[in-house]
C-alpha cells in the first residue's frame, strides 16, 4: 500500500506567486469571450451592410447634404452653427464627412461605420459593467444582450440614427473614466469625463441624462452623499443645462400632438415604459413607429402607473439585490426620460429610444441569472442555462430578420404600415422614396394619405408641392409651399422650392426674395444658388446670376444645369466664348437644353 503523501504547507509567499498567473488567465479568458461576443454581434448585423438609404432624415442629413463632401473651414463652420434635422449635432456632421472622405458617398461606408460604432459600444458596455460590478459573467450577460437584441437594429441599421450611436459611445466612455476618478480621486479623470460628456452632448441632446447616471454610479459604488460628491457634478450639470437650452431653441419641427392633457401625457409615458419593458423580453411586433393612442384611452391605460409602481415595489423587496435594482431601474428611467420630454412624429416609444436605457434592465436580468447559476439546485441552473441559450438564439435570429426589413425605404415603411397603419410619417417616407424613383402616382397617394392622417404634417405638403410643380400645376404647388413656410418659417428647402415655383410663374422678384431667404438659413444649399441665378437672369441681372451660379458649381462641381444657366448669363453679357465653353460642359454632363444653345450660337463642339 502506497503511503499517503505528507501534507505540504505552502505559505503566503507561494500564494502571492500563484495569484498573478490565475489573474492573467482569467483576464485572457474574459478578452477571448469578449472577442466572441463582438464577432457574434457582427455576424447578426452583417446582413444590414448592404441596405440602402432610408428616406426619412437620410436625404437631408446625408444624401443631399453637400457640406459633408469636403473638410473645409466653411463646411466645418456650417456643421457647428447649423442644426442637422432641427437638432444641434455637429459631431454627426463630422462623422458623415469622414465616411464621405473614405467612401466617396458609397452607402456601404455609412452602414459599416454604424456597425463599427455599435461593436465599439458592445466593448465599452462589457468594460463598464465589469468595472462597476466586478462580476465577469454579469458584464458578459449585459454585453451579449446589448449586442444582439432585436430592438437595437433600428439604431444600427438606420444611418440617421448615428447620433444615438455616437452619444452612447461617448457617454459610456465618460462613465468608464468617471469610475477611474471615483477610485483614484484624482482630478484628471474627472476632467476627461467632463470632456467626453461634452462631446456626447454635441452628438445628441439626450445625453443630458448622464449627470443623473453619475449619482446612480455613486450609489452603486457605495459613495455616501457629501459636499464633494455634489460639487464634482457641477461641470456636468452646466453642460447639461446649456445642451437643453440649445435643443429647445433648434427643435422647431416638433408639433405637439393635439388633444392630450397633462394626465394624458403621464399615461402616455407610462404606456411607453410598459411597452419598452415588454419588448425587452418579447421583441416580436417591432415597428419603425407606433401609432399614438386616441383619446379617450382604453381602460387598461389607467392601470399602467399601478403596474409600474407595483413592479418597482416588488423588486425593492428583494433586499440582497436592492443596490443593483436601484441602479438598473434608475438607469433605465433616467436615460429614457429625455425621449419622453417631447412627443415626436415618429412615435412616443420608438425602438431607438431604448438603445442605451435597456442596459439597466439587462443588468437586473443578468444579476438574477448569475445568482441562479450559483444556486445549489442543479435543475435551476440547468433551466437558466437553457433559457439563456434559447433567448440568445431567438434574439440573434430576430435581429437578422429585422435587418431585412431595413433593406430600403419601401421595405421598412411598408413593414411599419402593415403593423401600425395609422402612423402618418411612414406613408410620407414611402412617398418620398416613390417620388425619387419617379413614381409620382404612388407618391401622391402616400402623401395624400399622410395629410389625411395628420393635416399638420408639413413635409407631405413640401413634396405635394414638388409633384404639382412637376405636373406644371404651379398655383397648386404655390399653395402647398405657402402652407409649409407658414408652419416651418426657418426651413430653407421650403423657400428654395417656392422660389422655383415663382420663377415658373415669372414672379422673379418674389423668387429672388425666397431664394435669398433659403440661402440665409442654409448657405450650403446649392439648388437655391442655382435657382437664384435663374431668377437673376429673369430680372436682367446676369452678373449677379453668374456669381450665384459660380457658388452652385463650387458646391456641386458636376452641376450640369448650373453650367447651362451660367452660359445663358454669359451670353447676355456678350461673352460668347465663355458661354460656349459652359454649354459644352453642360452637354458633357447631360444637360439636354445646351445642345440647342450651342447650335443657335454656332459654338464649336
Amino acid at each position: 500500500m502506497t503511503p499517503a503523501r505528507p501534507a505540504v504547507h505552502r505559505g503566503a509567499r507561494y500564494a502571492a506567486a500563484r495569484r498573478p498567473t490565475t489573474s492573467t488567465q482569467n483576464a485572457s479568458l474574459q478578452w477571448q469571450i469578449l472577442f466572441l461576443v463582438v464577432a457574434g454581434a457582427f455576424a447578426v448585423h452583417a446582413n444590414g451592410l448592404g441596405n440602402g438609404f432610408i428616406y426619412f432624415d437620410d436625404p437631408e442629413g446625408v444624401v443631399d447634404d453637400v457640406s459633408i463632401r469636403e473638410f473645409s473651414g466653411t463646411n466645418i463652420g456650417h456643421w457647428f452653427t447649423t442644426p442637422l434635422q432641427f437638432m444641434y449635432t455637429p459631431l454627426v456632421y463630422v462623422s458623415y464627412a469622414i465616411d464621405y472622405l473614405f467612401g466617396h458617398g458609397a452607402i456601404g461606408m455609412y452602414h459599416f461605420t454604424n456597425l463599427t460604432l455599435h461593436l465599439a459600444n458592445v466593448v465599452l458596455v462589457f468594460l463598464l459593467f465589469r468595472r462597476l460590478t466586478e462580476r465577469a459573467f454579469l458584464a458578459c450577460f449585459v454585453a451579449v444582450a446589448f449586442a444582439i437584441h432585436p430592438v437595437n437594429v433600428d439604431t444600427v441599421a438606420w444611418i440617421s440614427a448615428r447620433s444615438n450611436l455616437l452619444a452612447t459611445l461617448l457617454s459610456l466612455a465618460a462613465l468608464l473614466v468617471y469610475l477611474r476618478y471615483t477610485r483614484s480621486q484624482r482630478w484628471q479623470p474627472l476632467a476627461w469625463s467632463v470632456v467626453l460628456f461634452g462631446l456626447a452632448a454635441l452628438s445628441k441632446s439626450t445625453a443630458v441624462a448622464l449627470p443623473l447616471v453619475l449619482f446612480l454610479v455613486d450609489h452603486l459604488q457605495g459613495r455616501r452623499p457629501s459636499r464633494r460628491l455634489f460639487l464634482e457634478k457641477i461641470p456636468f450639470l452646466v453642460i447639461a443645462a446649456v445642451t437643453v437650452l440649445v435643443a429647445l431653441n433648434v427643435r422647431q419641427d416638433v408639433v405637439p400632438q393635439g388633444g392630450y392633457t397633462v394626465v394624458d401625457r403621464i399615461l402616455l409615458t407610462c404606456s411607453a415604459l410598459v411597452n419598452h419593458l415588454v419588448q425587452s423580453v418579447s421583441p416580436f411586433h417591432l415597428s419603425l413607429a407606433y401609432e399614438y393612442p386616441h383619446t379617450p384611452f382604453p381602460w387598461y391605460f389607467y392601470l399602467f402607473p399601478l403596474v409600474l409602481a407595483a413592479g418597482a415595489a416588488a423588486l425593492w423587496l428583494v433586499r440582497p439585490a436592492r443596490r443593483i435594482i436601484v441602479f438598473g431601474l434608475g438607469f433605465f428611467a433616467v436615460t429614457i426620460a429625455p425621449t419622453q420630454a417631447v412627443l415626436l412624429i415618429d412615435g412616443y416609444h420608438a425602438n431607438r429610444y431604448a438603445y442605451l436605457p435597456y442596459l439597466g434592465l439587462f443588468l437586473i436580468a443578468g444579476h438574477f441569472a448569475d445568482r441562479a447559476l450559483r444556486h445549489r439546485d442543479r435543475r435551476l441552473r440547468a433551466g437558466v442555462i437553457g433559457a439563456t441559450a434559447v433567448l440568445v438564439v431567438l434574439f440573434a435570429a430576430l435581429t437578422i430578420i429585422r435587418n431585412t426589413a431595413w433593406q430600403n425605404t419601401e421595405t421598412i415603411m411598408s413593414d411599419a404600415i402593415a403593423k401600425e397603419p395609422g402612423v402618418a410619417f411612414t406613408y410620407n417616407s414611402r412617398g418620398i422614396a416613390r417620388f425619387r424613383d419617379g413614381n409620382y402616382t404612388g407618391a401622391t397617394s402616400d402623401f395624400e394619405r399622410t395629410v389625411e392622417l395628420d393635416p399638420d404634417f408639413v413635409l407631405a405638403h413640401h413634396y405635394l408641392g414638388m409633384i404639382k410643380y412637376h405636373d406644371r400645376d404651379y398655383t397648386g404647388a404655390l399653395g402647398e409651399l405657402d402652407y409649409e413656410v407658414s408652419r416651418l418659417p426657418t426651413f430653407a428647402a421650403a423657400y428654395s422650392e417656392r422660389g422655383k415655383v415663382k420663377i415658373a410663374l415669372r414672379d422673379y422678384s418674389g423668387a429672388y426674395a425666397d431664394l435669398s431667404t433659403a440661402i440665409a438659413y442654409d448657405p450650403q444649399l446649392a439648388e437655391a444658388y442655382y435657382s437664384r441665378g435663374a431668377a437673376g437672369i429673369g430680372l436682367g441681372n446676369p452678373r449677379g446670376a453668374i456669381s450665384d451660379l459660380n457658388a452652385a458649381i463650387g458646391l456641386i462641381p458636376q452641376y450640369a444645369d448650373a453650367y447651362y444657366q451660367r452660359g445663358v448669363a454669359e451670353s447676355r453679357l456678350g461673352d460668347t466664348g465663355a458661354a460656349c465653353a459652359d454649354w459644352n460642359t453642360a452637354v458633357s454632363l447631360g444637360n439636354p437644353d445646351a445642345n440647342k444653345s450651342l447650335a443657335d450660337n454656332r459654338c464649336a463642339g
